[in-house]
């Protein structure tokens, strides 16, 4: 509730949370003999993957491997120094590569996301809190499938994060990354933060009223 939501890319009608959600990892120099690479991806070290008849076979062979975790819609070798991983509709990746014996090489990952904003997600009606240990505490989460009612286009409260404040002039920046100070993705503020969250056009989005952190201000959405 209150949190930014983006289109589920090739659906109708349906919306997720956003996330960095397209890493492009690019190799320094080719892969040659007894080269063996390990991928840690979203923080799981997949098994090792050592070099196998060429550079473009073994591209091959890690973004096989890749493509066959969970939550990874796709991954893509263009054959000489590129592998581009594309996580499924709201999930998140992060992706490193390690490579060990054999010539020297690299690799740096850079990252991209697919996310089209649609709006604000607002009350939740009919739906239980989580259980704490006093008994019904907590938010009332919105779990895979449920009704979403997103507000498009009007004036709705949302909750500046931490670290920002806003005024009627300020840019709207929604957040597609967690950061330890701001661990929840869809939220809004006024910059950057340093890549964690990205610019809404001014044409769709804009602030209302001022407020700083951890207060509310009024955000007007103007979908076409």
């Amino acid at each position: 509730m209150g949190l930014g939501v983006a289109k589920v890319i090739g659906q109708d009608y349906q919306v997720r949370l956003p996330h960095v959600d397209i890493a492009a990892v690019t190799l320094s120099a080719p892969l040659s003999a007894a080269n063996s690479t390990v991928v840690t991806l979203n923080g799981i070290a997949l098994t090792p993957v050592v070099y196998a008849t060429s550079n473009a076979a073994t591209l091959t062979a890690i973004a096989s491997l890749i493509a066959a975790q969970d939550g990874i819609a796709s991954a893509v070798s263009n054959g000489t120094d590129t592998i581009t991983i594309t996580a499924e509709q709201g999930f998140a990746v992060t992706a490193t590569f390690v490579t060990s014996s054999g010539s020297a090489v690299t690799w740096t990952t850079v990252y991209t996301n697919d996310n089209v904003f649609y709006g604000v997600a607002l009350y939740i009606q009919n739906k239980q809190n989580l259980l704490g240990p006093q008994g019904s505490a907590g938010a009332s989460p919105y779990l895979v499938g449920d009704p979403v009612p997103v507000l498009t286009r009007g004036r709705v409260y949302v909750e500046i994060e931490a670290g920002t404040s806003v005024t009627s002039d300020s840019p709207v920046y929604w957040r597609i990354q967690a950061t330890l100070a701001n661990p929840q993705v869809g939220g809004f503020r006024a910059d950057s933060d340093g890549g964690t969250a990205i610019l809404l056009a001014s044409n769709i989005v804009r602030w209302i009223t001022s407020a700083s952190g951890g207060s509310l201000a009024v955000l007007e959405i103007n979908q076409p």
